[in-house]
């Protein structure tokens, strides 16, 4: 009996070690298994963050339009920020814009800066619509195109007085808060986004593309000055 008694401790203590080990595993399974989901929950949650930014900017871009009457007594949209102050640029006061897209202009916006990455929203505006000596009316057309790709194999929306977007986690092309540009996107649809003309691209993110876009749409922003009485 007394040999027989260790023999039984000794194979439930080996058996002891045994299921720990295979607990430990399982649980470091689980722990590795939950990095990546956890980086994904991150990653949804500054793209929500930086969408439900872009909607407020939206909306504060056709509260000013609202607020702001030309020489002519028109409403219109503010300019882009060229330098970084947080203050629309105009050439000419009262006047066209100093350039058609830089940063938005937080300040007189009275909104936040920046996106959920640290950088800048980029703006970009249609002269038609940003000149505040002749606002714009009914008749005056958006020059600004949202597309699927860079090539605009497919329109998304045309006839866009204003576009704004985040160059979402990767941030490149980005005006960034040292007030420099990041380095340029390698993919031609973020590349799009970046250089200056009125061609953008809006469309779910992907590997290649992670931009968030959003736009004040043509009969959107026309409804709201009527609504408000600045049109017709």
């Amino acid at each position: 009996m007394k040999t027989a008694v260790p023999q039984r401790l000794t194979f439930a203590r080996g058996f002891t070690l045994t299921e720990m080990a295979v607990v430990l595993v399982i649980v470091a399974l689980l722990i590795t298994g939950l990095v990546i989901p956890f980086s994904a929950q991150q990653e949804i949650r500054s793209r929500q963050e930086t969408e439900r930014a872009l909607a407020d900017i939206r909306e504060a871009l056709m509260g000013y339009a609202a607020s702001h009457a030309a020489s002519d007594l028109k409403p219109y949209l503010p300019c882009p920020d060229t330098d970084d102050d947080g203050l629309e640029n105009r050439s000419a006061t009262p006047g066209p814009c100093t350039s058609q897209e830089g940063r938005i202009p937080w300040v007189d916006l009275g909104l936040g800066r920046r996106d959920a990455w640290n950088n800048r929203f980029r703006y970009r505006v249609t002269a038609a619509f940003s000149n505040s000596a002749v606002g714009f009316t009914l008749a005056s057309a958006g020059t600004l195109t949202v597309c699927a790709d860079s090539a605009c194999a497919a329109t998304i929306a045309s006839n866009v007085p204003a576009v704004v977007l985040s160059h979402g986690a990767n941030g490149a092309g980005a005006f960034n808060m040292s007030g420099g540009t990041n380095p340029a996107p390698a993919g031609a649809d973020e590349l799009e986004n970046t250089d200056n003309d009125d061609t953008l691209v809006g469309r779910t993110p992907d590997a290649g593309f992670d931009d968030v876009v959003t736009w004040v749409p043509h009969a959107v922003l026309v409804n709201r000055m009527i609504t408000t009485g600045k049109l017709p």
